[in-house]
Order: C-alpha cells, then sequence, then structure tokens
C-alpha cells in the first residue's frame, strides 16, 4: 500500500483524525484524551497519513514545540540548554488494519522535513513504551535515544526517547530511513498489479 502524508490544514482533514484517534487511543486502548487542541497554545503541528490510492485516512501524528515548557521536559528528566528549540511527537496512531506497513516511519521522516528541519529544532523527544524501547524502529531506524528513567501514565509505563538533531549521527539516521522507506516504495510502483502492491505492504 502506498502511503502519502500531508500536513492537517482543513476541517475535513481535523475529522479525519480526530476520527483515528478516538478509533486508537479510546475505542482500542480505553484512553480519553484532551479535547482536539487543548492545552497545545498554537504550537501544535499535525500529520495525516493517507492511502494514496483512495486517499483514505489511516494514521496521524502531532508534533508538538514544547521549547519554553521547561516544567514538563524537568517532569520527564529532559534537560536542554538554555534556548534549545524542543519539539515533542505524540498521538501517534494508524488504524488496526493498516499496521505493519512502516505508516510510523513515513509520518515521522515527512515531520522531520516539514516541520523539524524548517522551523530549526534542536532537540526531538517523545514517550514511549518501556518494554518495547530498545527494539523499536525510532532506536534503530531514526536514531533516538532511550532515556533509563521510568513514568507512569495512562499510557503505561513510558520512557523518554530523544534525539539531538544537530548532530551528524542523527542526519545519517535520516538519509538511510528515508532511502529504506524509497526502495520500499518502489516496491510498489514497480508492480504491475493493484493486488500485487497490497500483498506487499501487508
Amino acid at each position: 500500500m502506498e502511503i502519502i502524508v500531508e500536513q492537517v490544514t482543513t476541517d475535513a482533514d481535523v475529522d479525519a483524525i480526530m476520527r483515528i484517534r478516538h478509533q486508537v487511543f479510546l475505542r482500542e486502548m480505553g484512553i480519553t484524551l484532551p479535547p482536539f487542541g487543548a492545552s497545545e497554545n498554537g504550537h501544535a503541528t499535525y500529520l495525516v497519513a493517507r492511502g494514496a490510492a483512495d486517499e483514505e485516512p489511516v494514521g496521524s501524528l502531532c508534533v508538538l514545540d514544547t521549547s519554553d515548557d521547561y516544567q514538563l521536559h524537568e517532569s520527564f528528566g529532559l534537560k536542554f540548554e538554555p534556548q534549545a528549540r524542543v519539539a515533542r511527537y505524540t498521538h501517534l496512531a494508524v488504524l488496526k488494519p493498516y499496521r505493519g506497513m512502516k505508516i510510523p516511519l513515513a509520518m515521522m521522516l515527512a515531520a522531520h522535513r516539514r516541520v523539524i528541519v524548517p522551523r530549526r529544532f534542536n532537540h526531538t523527544w517523545l514517550l514511549f513504551d518501556v518494554e518495547r524501547a530498545a527494539n523499536s524502529f525510532l532506536v534503530h531506524q531514526l536514531g533516538f535515544t532511550a532515556r533509563p528513567e521510568t513514568f507512569v501514565s495512562e499510557y503505561g509505563s513510558r520512557c523518554p526517547l530523544v534525539r539531538d538533531e544537530r548532530t551528524p549521527r542523527s542526519a545519517q539516521f535520516i538519509v538511510r530511513a528515508e532511502s529504506y522507506l524509497a526502495q520500499r516504495q518502489s516496491l510498489y510502483t514497480h508492480k504491475d498489479t493493484p493486488r500485487m502492491r497490497s500483498a506487499l505492504g501487508a
């Protein structure tokens, strides 16, 4: 399945990511999220992933500017240099039938290109399941570092994953991940039938 990732700009886009968040967080996980946009103070950028063939919304991601939220950083044991530009990835969700297709990787790379680079963020971070963090695509394909601290929230036991966007190491991870995703995409575009493309994406 070919995927396109776009920035949320219309009311229809907002409705789409609200449906995805409702399905994944509320119905599957039993977690009630705050109202859309609450406590984000206009510093959030939302992305939606769609199937290229039918434009069906299948995933969503929020990039939140937390540069000045020192209290939030400290609550998770995060220390960044003064005046650092800091962004948090949050509310990453993919509808169940579309999991296993590298959609989270595609959304994270799109967020890096469209938000992190042009807005010159120095650091990015997110909270992730402690038990899966060390083996996650975020660590192995995107170069995040898992912090040792563990925090219990409504999402379960989580640890912070952080990445310094200015290092050559981070840049190398991004290049490799983009190349990997492009190779997977070429598998779809060089096959003859939609049936074969669907099978490869499963």
